[in-house]
């Protein structure tokens, strides 16, 4: 892809797109920085961002080009983006329950139970161990706790898209409310800027909107941008 194309005079193009916050930076956030496993999830979120951007694109030129859908392209490209959005999903979905267990945890004064529940040490077990070491120091240090809770807070409105938008996928509904049923699950349109599909949502108050793969993707940018590392 040529970077003067007329198709990239919008300010969003890939040559704009830093691929590595979304790559490398989930090992700066204070529950990935000793976990190895939870921050290659992340990173692979990064890797496979950085492919599918360019498929959008590729996709793009051929819609504006041929004047119509390129169908394997676009079926290519929606499956990728939906895998791509469960595994985002998946990561940030631990993020959260391990810091809703902490906090239950620690506001109940369960932490030691939770430490003692865990059983002996295991050198072998890698994540038993991480979550014996965060348990502890969630449990004694106060910045600790603050910059945890800080942090999922910069990245809660960017997790709301990515349930919604997976819930809309997956399960076919609204979160939280199965009545509330979406029209066309899994059925995309090209976004005639970026190239990414954008899905047809409705929410738990039965609003209608569009979300695409992109639109998640910076919002993460976004939120690890404001997290000061």
């Amino acid at each position: 892809m040529e970077e003067d194309d007329d198709m990239f005079s919008d300010d969003d193009t890939p040559s704009d797109i830093d691929f590595s916050i979304l790559t490398m930076r989930w090992r700066q956030l204070t529950l990935f920085q000793d976990d190895l496993f939870l921050g290659m999830q992340g990173m692979n979120i990064g890797i496979t961002d950085a492919t599918i951007t360019g498929w959008e694109y590729e996709l793009l030129r051929e819609y504006n080009e041929r004047e119509k859908t390129p169908l394997d392209l676009a079926t290519h490209v929606s499956a990728f983006s939906q895998m791509w959005l469960f595994a985002v999903y998946e990561v940030m979905r631990i993020w959260k329950d391990r810091i809703y267990q902490y906090n239950k945890w620690y506001g109940s004064g369960g932490v030691d139970t939770a430490i003692s529940n865990l059983g002996p040490e295991d050198e072998l077990n890698f994540t038993k161990e991480v979550k014996r070491r965060q348990l502890t120091r969630y449990r004694d240090d106060e910045e600790f706790r603050k910059k945890v809770d800080g942090e999922w807070a910069q990245f809660k409105p960017a997790f709301q898209m990515v349930e919604l938008l997976r819930m809309n996928l997956a399960k076919h509904a609204a979160p939280g409310k199965d009545s509330m049923l979406t029209p066309a699950p899994g059925y995309g349109r090209i976004n005639y800027i970026c190239g990414a599909m954008d899905f047809e949502v409705v929410d738990k108050n039965g609003d209608f909107y569009f979300l695409n793969r992109r639109d998640i993707a910076n919002a993460l940018r976004e939120a690890f941008l404001a997290i000061k590392t």
